[in-house]
């Protein structure tokens, strides 16, 4: 109800890992989860969640797990994202090897500096590469503002406020560059 209904809502799998939950969850109109590992992607897509957003940047090997997770599972849109050139180029390379097409967003820093590319000229930069190169299509942004955790809520608010304004900004930044954002994926349980 707070959300404005459960087509906006992306709840973090982590906090359960439990496909019965996953189908309690797609029961009440929630079909879009959020996850941390290739093995929760691939139980949710089992579980038969239609978009699933891998909020991990992918390296090494994992990059040809998640193509192989996009071959096995087409009625599943996987995301994940990324924070530097090099990160998009695999990507790019790994899809274009098998044929297939990975939704990107970038990780954008608002903040908690443990992720992510802070927004600016870089982070244009970047999404237009995603926004070029083949097999990669850009899916929009996620930021997570997991440093913001005031006690008092007015101050609280006012954080998650300033890290919703960053995204926002660089979101206008992007359209102004005439690259669509169709997504913001964003927000902890402190800033909910």
């Amino acid at each position: 109800e707070i959300a404005g209904g459960p087509e906006r809502l992306r709840p973090h799998v982590k906090t359960h890992k439990m496909a019965k939950i996953v189908a309690m969850q797609l029961e009440a109109g929630i079909t879009k989860q959020k996850c941390a590992t290739l093995f929760e992607a691939e139980m949710l897509a089992e579980a038969g969640v239609p978009d699933v957003f891998i909020a991990y940047q992918m390296v090494g090997p994992n990059i040809g797990r998640l193509v192989n997770l996009v071959q096995r599972h087409p009625a599943t849109t996987f995301r994940t994202m990324v924070d530097t050139p090099q990160m998009a180029q695999q990507l790019s390379d790994a899809a274009v090897s098998t044929g297939v097409t990975i939704d990107v967003l970038i990780d954008l820093d608002v903040g908690q500096h443990r992720t992510g590319i802070a927004p600016g000229p870089d982070a244009v930069a970047l999404y237009g590469l995603i926004h070029r190169l083949p097999g990669l299509s850009p899916g929009g942004l996620h930021a997570y503002d997991g440093h913001n955790h005031q006690v008092d809520i007015q101050e609280r608010t006012q954080a998650c406020n300033e890290s919703l304004s960053q995204v926002r900004s660089f979101q206008t930044a992007l359209e102004a560059e005439g690259w669509p954002v169709p997504r913001r994926i964003m927000g902890g349980s402190v800033s909910f």
